[in-house]
């Protein structure tokens, strides 16, 4: 798994033109991810485990993204978020329908949809937990306007 995961990475940076310099952080998020996703769908299943992997992806993704040199937080997403995806579950379906196997092919495509509404989900709430507001302060109101040539 190890070596795969290095594999995969190193083809997401190819792929996407990531500079080479990100790709020891995206191996990082790519085990991480791997690793939270197979324990929670243990515990919760499989919609649920992507659920989670989702939200810790996304919030650490966002505050590496404050790290002046870093890679951007689209950058930091992307291999964890394709070892999520369930691209294969909708061809699977597609296939199995196309071969008469309706039950099973709405399974799957049924799967696939609540898979992807969990990793969606997830990005937004992973995010959302570690928004910062940036504020510039509190705002002076406006000084009154004088018109010229007074009377």
């Amino acid at each position: 798994m190890f070596l795969g995961g290095m594999v995969f990475t190193a083809g997401t940076v190819l792929a996407f033109a990531i500079p080479y310099r990100f790709f020891w952080i995206l191996l990082v998020l790519v085990y991480v991810t791997v690793g939270v996703q197979s324990l929670f769908t243990k515990l919760i299943l499989e919609t649920g485990g992507t659920f989670v992997a989702a939200v810790v992806l996304a919030a650490a993704a966002n505050l590496l993204d404050r790290i002046p040199a870093g890679p951007p937080r689209l950058i930091l997403i992307l291999a964890g978020f394709f070892t999520l995806t369930v691209g294969l579950l909708g061809m699977r379906g597609l296939t199995t329908l196309a071969g008469g196997y309706v039950i099973e092919g709405i399974q799957d495509l049924q799967k696939l949809v609540t898979i992807v509404t969990a990793l969606s989900i997830g990005l937004v709430v992973g995010i959302a937990l570690t928004h910062t507001r940036i504020s510039t302060g509190p705002t002076a109101p406006a000084p009154p306007t004088t018109s010229a040539g007074g009377s």
